[in-house]
């Protein structure tokens, strides 16, 4: 009855320090794969807000934002970890490596923008629809 005991204790060690030996490769990989996706649109998600800060100050307010991103990066790689296997995110950015991932990755923020507009516009057409239905 002790060696059984042993033996599960031993594998159930064993098994949490391989998770977390793996943890050790597999989060950085998520959050490379974050900082590539949201790195390339940063901009022009932020552009509405720099618009609202002091000229003076908008360089220190984008470090700022793009500093305290780091811990937002953190938390979404635990989301991006239960969608994905360490194997699949070697996979993705891999894509990214390659030509036209890297042009996805160039393209994205004019996309985004773009995007953005057409999505306003789109909304303001659903405002009759909207009110339509509120009544």
């Amino acid at each position: 009855m002790k060696n059984t005991f042993y033996a599960v204790v031993f594998l159930l060690v064993g098994f949490s320090g391989f998770a977390q030996e793996s943890d050790s490769t597999y989060k950085p990989k998520a959050v490379q794969l974050i900082e590539i996706n949201s790195g390339a649109t940063f901009d022009v998600m932020l552009k509405p807000l720099v618009g609202m800060v002091a000229e003076e100050n908008r360089d220190a307010f984008k470090a700022e934002v793009k500093e305290s991103m780091k811990g937002l990066f953190d938390k979404l790689a635990v989301v991006y970890m239960e969608s994905f296997t360490e194997a699949e995110l070697d996979e993705i950015l891999a894509f990214y490596a390659t030509p036209v991932g890297q042009k996805m990755t160039a393209e994205l923020p004019v996309i985004t923008e773009k995007s953005m507009q057409i999505g306003q516009q789109w909304g303001m057409q659903l405002q009759p629809i909207i009110a339509k239905y509120s009544k």
